[in-house]
């Protein structure tokens, strides 16, 4: 049985939900900021920041099979507005701990946003 602590203590050491949010919110920013256009697609008339809601929802372990040297971790963050989810991100981990890619989504749209 695998011991689902061994993850928990991994994030922990590694600082992976205040850094997740805060790299989630920096992208959010970013992709608002590039693209004003879309804010009356997803967000409403207006902007408002007091309605984005940014919660570390999981982690977990991606093991590759016939590769294991590309293996990671990822840091999964649901884009809530106005109580409504529109999107997701995701913070990809080498095992190690560093940071090496992330990716965020809105309403089922990649942006490549950094």
């Amino acid at each position: 049985m695998f011991d689902q602590n061994v993850i928990i203590e991994w994030a922990n050491s590694h600082n992976v939900e205040s850094t997740a949010l805060s790299y989630c919110l920096k992208c959010v920013n970013n992709y608002l900021a590039e693209s004003p256009e879309d804010i009356k697609l997803y967000f409403g008339e207006y902007y408002y920041p007091e309605k984005l809601m940014l919660k570390l929802e999981k982690v977990y372990l991606i093991i590759n099979w016939n590769e294991p040297e590309y293996s990671h971790i990822i840091a999964l963050i649901p884009i809530v507005y106005d109580s409504k989810e529109i999107g997701r991100y995701e913070l990809f981990y080498r095992m190690s701990g560093e940071i090496f890619d992330d990716v965020l989504v809105i309403d089922g749209q990649e942006q490549l946003v950094y």
